[in-house]
This record gives C-alpha cells, sequence and structure tokens, in this order.
C-alpha cells in the first residue's frame, strides 16, 4: 500500500512487534510435536468437508442429461408410431378362378411323351419295351 505523502517515513514493524502481546504468547508456549499422520488425516477432512452435498433423487431426474435421453426416446417412440401405417389393409376380395388343370396337364403330359418317343426313335437303348409301350397306350 502507498503511503498519503511520499515524504512520510514508514513505522518500524519490528519495534510493534516486540511489544505485541499476541507474539510474547507464542514464545512462551511449548512445541509440540505432530503426529506421524497428521498430513493424511488433515487432508482427509478437508476431503470430507469438501465434497457436495448429494441433491434428492427428483432432482437427479430433472437434470439436463436425463431430461434429453427422456426427450429422445420419446421423440424416437413418435417417430416409430407415425412411420406405421395407420390402418390394417383389408383383405381384397379373393379372386376365385377354377383353372383347368386337366387340360394343361394333358398337354403336357402330350408333349413330353411325343418328346421322350422322339428320344427312343433315335436312340432305342433309351427305354425299354414295356415303357415305350406305356407311352404309347
Amino acid at each position: 500500500m502507498k503511503p498519503k505523502h511520499p515524504n512520510q517515513n514508514l513505522p518500524d514493524f519490528d519495534a510493534d512487534l516486540e511489544s505485541d502481546s499476541v507474539w510474547n504468547l507464542l514464545e512462551d508456549a511449548t512445541p509440540t510435536d505432530s503426529s506421524p499422520r497428521f498430513v493424511q488425516d488433515t487432508l482427509r477432512r478437508v476431503r470430507l468437508d469438501s465434497e457436495p452435498e448429494k441433491s434428492p433423487w427428483w432432482k437427479l431426474l430433472l437434470a439436463p442429461k436425463p431430461l434429453l435421453g427422456v426427450a429422445g426416446a420419446a421423440l424416437a417412440a413418435v417417430a416409430i408410431f407415425i412411420s406405421l401405417p395407420s390402418d390394417a389393409p383389408t383383405p381384397a376380395d379373393p379372386v376365385v378362378e377354377n383353372p383347368e388343370p386337366a387340360e394343361d396337364w394333358n398337354t403336357l403330359e402330350d408333349t413330353f411323351a411325343n418328346e421322350l418317343l422322339s428320344g427312343a426313335a433315335e436312340d432305342p437303348t433309351l427305354l425299354s419295351d414295356e415303357e415305350i409301350v406305356a407311352l404309347l397306350f
């Protein structure tokens, strides 16, 4: 701290300390040795005293991180709900067709028999006599 007047002399602090009663009491006190765990105990006490108090559970739920998680889950649920079809598809009237399987099958069977007989005409060892008779009748 700057003195108000630069020409003013500073007081003698050493002379004031010699007449101070607190320093006289400290000089008369007997020194004590600290325990070997003094530092660890002191630091532990400071750590325990400096821990913040735990807030109630309802305040933890209103913290920003849980609120963001709940908002994200709600947004995902709404997106899924919107993306699903709103109405179940109604089944269309079934088309009942009665195809003529006998005609198609007979045509296919005749074509197959003709191919087999053509192959047997070129190579007679391809079919036995009984198979050729079965194809003809």
